[in-house]
């Protein structure tokens, strides 16, 4: 829990203090110091960067020494390609869990860039052919922006059986991932699709559970007649399957179209999956597709309780795993299971390991936990270092403090 701190009353960098006529804000990423003016704000932040911390759950801290040329510019200076996203314990230190990556185009040595810019323009929105996809049903899924207001990646949230998207809508907000935006879906929704071969009368793409159970993404028991798990290679399982892997390979398209205008164009790479049970084997199919589609890679996915658990589906080609293609690869993935899970044991996230790419899967067996969503700091832990090492970051608080 963050305690807020009291207003700050004296300027940090000319020293005056508040009065009737002369009013200090707070910096609004940590809220510690304040200014009376933008002047005093950009004249000080070469010193306050190297301890400026947002007041969330997460943090980023810049890798960067003062350049001993610093008091003679009036640019602010980049001297490294990364920063590093930290987590807060419970004792409230921050603990290091890896490097965030920078623009490559914001890697150089000085930056000018248009102070008058606003955040706003920083936000990207989903274009009108997302939009279309996603159909009216704007109670089947939520986007949201940024909590910093750059949306630079895409998180994609997933479900599992019988599930909803509002929980992982709330993780998304709780995680506060730096110039993060999330989309967080319910197999309830019902996309308008090009070639869908949906009926008309369903309510749902995907499948509706019985007794109003909720909606899953597809078959994985005989939820007609006997309520028995379906076996991995069961033709309705596997058919129900690839449906709504077409179906969310159609979303994500749309979503990484060049065609669209910059504001609503998602580069892949920045696109991460984030999967809870049913959700995660759809995700991770949706990265195997998305190899064979030949596309470059997403930013990764984080796949919990769940993965591929056949070697193909149906419609899909066999596609060689050792290919020398550099570009076209799999995408990296981060599995999570317990060791007390019997729904998707370590057995079964080993098969995933061999059947996908597995140089490009990583493993985290919880010790003692059954089947369920992340549920420990250890975890929550292993996802945070995993999406540290792949989120990219653009350095628009530095452009903003630059001259035009």
């Amino acid at each position: 829990t963050v305690v807020a701190a009291a207003a700050p009353s004296q300027c940090n960098h000319c020293k005056r203090v508040t009065s009737l006529k002369l009013k200090i804000r707070a910096c609004t990423r940590c809220f510690a110091v304040g200014y009376c003016s933008k002047d005093c704000q950009r004249a000080e932040w070469r010193k306050h960067k190297l301890t400026c911390k947002p007041r969330n759950e997460t943090n980023i801290l810049m890798e960067q020494q003062p350049s001993p040329q610093a008091a003679d510019q009036e640019v602010i200076d980049i001297n490294s390609d990364t920063v590093r996203l930290e987590t807060q314990c419970e004792n409230g230190s921050w603990k290091d869990v890896g490097p965030i990556n920078l623009l490559n185009n914001m890697n150089t040595k000085t930056v000018h860039t248009n102070s008058s810019s606003s955040s706003s323009s920083r936000r990207k929105e989903l274009s009108p052919a997302t939009k279309q996809i996603l159909g009216h049903t704007a109670k089947s899924f939520m986007f949201r922006h940024s909590h910093d207001g750059i949306d630079e990646n895409l998180v994609i949230f997933l479900h599992g059986a019988g599930d909803n998207h509002i929980p992982f809508d709330k993780l998304g907000q709780t995680m506060k991932l730096p110039q993060t935006a999330t989309l967080s879906l319910s197999a309830s929704m019902k996309m308008n699709l090009p070639d869908s071969s949906q009926s008309k009368s369903s309510n749902s793409t995907f499948v509706e559970l019985p007794f109003g159970l909720g909606y899953t993404w597809f078959e994985e028991m005989d939820y007609q007649v006997t309520g028995d798990v379906l076996p991995n290679d069961h033709p309705r399982r596997l058919q129900s399957l690839s449906h709504a892997v077409l179906a969310m390979n159609a979303l994500l398209s749309s979503l990484t179209d060049h065609s669209s205008n910059e504001s609503s164009y998602w580069i892949p790479e920045r696109i991460f999956l984030f999967g809870f049970s049913a959700g995660a084997c759809l995700a991770m199919e949706l990265c195997r597709l998305w190899k064979l589609r030949r596309n470059v890679p997403l930013g990764g996915a984080i796949c919990i309780g769940g993965g591929i658990k056949t070697e193909s589906l149906p419609g899909c080609v066999a596609v060689n795993y050792n290919s020398d293609d550099d570009q076209h690869k799999f995408t990296d993935v981060l599995i999570i299971t317990g060791s007390k899970d019997t729904v998707y044991s370590q057995k079964m996230a080993a098969q995933t390991t061999s059947i996908y790419d597995g140089s490009k899967v990583q493993t985290h067996v919880q010790q003692g936990k059954g089947h369920g969503m992340i549920g420990s700091r250890e975890e929550m832990q292993t996802v945070m270092e995993f999406l540290s090492k792949r989120l990219v970051r653009r350095m628009s608080s530095m452009e903003d403090m630059s001259e035009k």
